[in-house]
């Protein structure tokens, strides 16, 4: 089958800077210094795209430790332009390094880091079980936001039929191991969702606190096609997994959702339950 362009996309479909967002589940009383831990940081690319929700569980989970070392499946990148300075980019990664935020790892590229800035391989991460964070510097164009996948070696081409079947839409960058899908641009910033191939011996643990959010047309002819179960969990929302066991919700979208994207662009956040996700 092949998937329209963004060029090609009709308005609504190219315009809706909210066709993914993440939800964060937090524990009782943890979700107000996460939310705005988060908004501090989103705040330097763009001030007015609240892409995540974090709600509260009703009691605490305890959690199984996962093996040192694992790759959380999800993570976000934040390109910040390179022409404000080294500044901008360092005070950020200052941001990072404090609680709540704490620094998860150092990427190294074919076993020895790369020397353009000091933080340009860091990730951290909110509390267990929600997504990889980063900050990179882009040299050239806008801001980008970039929600990315981290998929296993054996299921990335099963991976991006998926994708491609929720998204509506093929990559505009794609390689072996890494391709990008174009969801939202404007003169300010790009909205960007990623899959990346993990080598064989490498496998993803979901990020069992956070959960992807997709907008949708025609549920009903999207169903029968997804290699999971997929059921509705509220009004207009159902959930299903890709096939290494991330959970996803599908928004179905409406006609009032251009407005509602509006809406959201000034700050109101919809009230969505996922505390029992």
């Amino acid at each position: 089958m092949k998937w329209k362009r963004l060029g090609e996309l009709s308005v609504e479909e190219a315009q809706d800077p909210f066709l993914v967002s993440i939800h964060i589940i937090a524990d009782p009383g943890a979700s107000q210094p996460l939310q705005e831990a988060i908004d501090k940081v989103l705040a330097w690319v763009h001030p007015d795209l609240p892409l995540f929700r974090v709600s509260e569980r009703r009691t605490s989970r305890r959690r199984r430790k996962s093996p040192k070392g694992a790759q959380p499946a999800l993570a976000v990148v934040l390109f910040l332009q390179e022409e404000y300075g080294e500044e901008q980019i360092l005070q950020v990664h200052q941001v990072l390094q404090r609680p709540p935020w704490r620094h998860h790892h150092t990427e190294r590229v074919h076993g020895r880091f790369l020397p353009y800035l000091p933080c340009s391989q860091d990730f951290f991460t909110l509390a267990p079980g929600t997504p990889l964070w980063a900050i990179r510097p882009v040299h050239y164009g806008k801001e980008i936001v970039r929600f990315t996948i981290y998929c296993r070696h054996d299921s990335y081409a099963d991976s991006l039929r998926f994708y491609e079947l929720i998204l509506r839409r093929s990559p505009s960058q794609r390689k072996a191991d890494f391709c990008i899908f174009p969801i939202f641009s404007n003169l300010d910033v790009d909205i960007q969702f990623s899959l990346k191939r993990l080598p064989c011996d490498q496998s993803p643990v979901p990020t069992d606190s956070s959960v992807l959010e997709f907008r949708v047309k025609d549920i009903g002819q999207l169903v029968p096609l997804l290699p999971n179960p997929c059921s509705p969990i509220s009004e207009g929302r159902w959930q299903t997994e890709d096939h290494d066991g991330n959970k996803i919700l599908l928004q179905v979208q409406r006609s009032s959702d251009i407005c509602l994207s509006v809406c959201l662009s000034a700050g109101l956040l919809c009230q969505v339950d996922v505390t029992e996700l």
